[in-house]
């Protein structure tokens, strides 16, 4: 542990208590199920970039993707214009219609919707929590390492800590207090990073000398460490997933109208550009200050305390707090959604609103707990595992949104054999044949459930047009 002033601890108490006092403003009037989950269809363009940028800057950005490019350096940069295309696609084929499907509160929703299947429904929902619980390891292991670090407490509690603050304020607040609180998070986060970069690269000796240093200890640092299969690997588990990411497009569901969408899409590009530059940046310069730290993902919190002056090393900091917060409220809503929206409502189609509300802060209080098991034997770097994650999602959501929103065939048949065809694929090559030649197993999972749900689609009964009107203008 290192020496903390106590500005340092006075930051982050501080910011503990406007988050907590963000979610008790914003749970004020969540009267409903729909208030809770998409905050009344009323968020603009403003708060909804800076909450889609926050929830996918995660603890996969500040403390896995810090901590990859302290370990392998430059290359692994690579990977986000991947990403962006998937913001792209998002944009152009994808988040409008979610926006307009105004029969929709969940991403299961629209399973059954377009695709005329309660089944399908209920297998999504399924798939998207089991997702997401990998996904929460990764956060909970990095908001214990953070905690860790600050305070020297065991990861354990760290994590708790974590879920405890974020749980209070996702259970009053819903997603209006995660939206409004994710615009805060993500201003500090920008501006956090954009600030301490230059203290970082002067404390370092300059770019010049970085550059030089990291060359000598390592040509792949400032070269190429990851060949371009990886790259590819990458780009595209992270693309494809963030084209249909269930947490990114329940967020449509809150957002004013179709505009407000594209506007917030473009927003969120700005905030997770600067981001994206100064987390590479900064890991690089931290290996030429710390060139053997015991865990890589430590980069970002001894970077905070030991190398920033207090005031600007808590605030980043929090920053980082912020990015694992502002990731977990947003699984806890799409997860819990899917328990007592999706799950329940199709299994007691009498549900009350009051029965459904009770049960979802019941689900965000157990799948809260369910993956802190698992993080206390982390089994890899944070980042990857938010980037298997990213490879499992992908592989079963892809297909079934993408072209289900964009081509009238995709049927029911179609739909169901493409979630369960990508999932299995990606399974088998990840864990029976180790992925042969190298290949990162989103790519045969997306290839897979796309050729699925093309084939079986021409073969099978199409969905009526009923349920193709919400997304399709000319179907009479």
């Amino acid at each position: 542990m290192f020496e903390v002033s106590n500005e340092f601890y006075y930051i982050v108490f501080g910011y503990f208590v406007l988050i907590l006092s963000i979610g008790l403003w914003a749970g004020q009037n969540n009267k409903t199920s729909e208030s809770h989950l998409v905050a009344g269809r009323s968020i603009g363009p403003l708060v909804g970039g800076a909450a889609l940028a926050a929830t996918q800057m995660s603890a996969g950005t500040f403390v896995g993707t810090m901590g990859v490019h302290y370990l392998t350096g430059a290359s692994y940069i690579w990977f986000w214009p991947g990403l962006w295309l998937g913001w792209v696609v998002s944009a152009l084929w994808v988040a409008p219609k979610f926006q307009q499907f105004k029969g929709g509160v969940t991403d299961p929703d629209f399973v059954e919707q377009r695709y005329n299947s309660k089944l399908g429904k209920v297998i999504a929902a399924l798939l998207i929590i089991v997702a997401y619980t990998v996904y929460l390891i990764a956060q909970y292991v990095a908001g214990g390492i953070v905690m860790n670090t600050i305070f020297g407490i065991p990861v354990v509690w760290g994590a708790f800590i974590t879920i405890a603050v974020t749980m209070i304020y996702t259970l009053k607040g819903g997603m209006r207090a995660t939206a409004y609180s994710d615009f805060v998070q993500a201003l500090i986060m920008a501006g956090c990073f954009l600030a301490a970069i230059p203290i970082v690269f002067y404390q370092a000796g300059g770019l010049n000398f970085v550059g030089s240093y990291l060359t000598e200890l390592d040509p792949a640092i400032t070269g190429w460490h990851y060949g371009f299969k990886d790259l590819i690997g990458f780009a595209a588990a992270f693309g494809f997933s963030m084209a249909i990411s269930p947490y990114e497009l329940a967020r449509m569901y809150s957002l004013k109208s179709k505009k407000t969408v594209r506007l917030a899409i473009g927003i969120s590009f700005i905030l997770q550009a600067v981001v994206g530059i100064s987390v590479a940046v900064g890991g690089m310069a931290m290996r030429s200050l710390f060139p053997v730290l015991n865990n890589p993902d430590n980069a970002s919190s001894v970077m905070a305390i030991n190398v920033l002056p207090p005031i600007v090393g808590a605030l980043l900091m929090v920053a980082i707090l912020a990015s694992i917060m502002s990731t977990v409220s947003g699984v806890m809503i799409v997860s819990s959604s899917g328990v007592s929206h999706d799950i329940y409502g199709i299994l007691k189609p009498s549900a009350t609103d009051k029965e459904k509300m009770l049960l979802n802060r019941i689900a965000v209080v157990v799948l809260a707990f369910i993956p802190l098991y698992f993080a206390l034997n982390p089994f890899d770097m944070v980042q990857f595992i938010v980037l298997a994650q990213a490879s499992l999602v992908a592989s079963f959501f892809f297909a079934l949104v993408v072209f289900g929103l964009n081509w009238k065939g995709a049927t029911r048949l179609g739909a169901l054999s493409s979630m369960i065809g990508g999932l299995i694929t990606v399974l088998i090559w990840l864990f029976i044949l180790d992925s042969p030649f190298d290949i990162n197993e989103v790519i045969p999972g997306v290839i897979v459930s796309t050729i699925l749900l093309l084939v079986v689609s021409r073969f099978t009964k199409p969905v009526p047009n009923e349920n193709l009107k919400p997304f399709f203008k000319d179907v009479q």
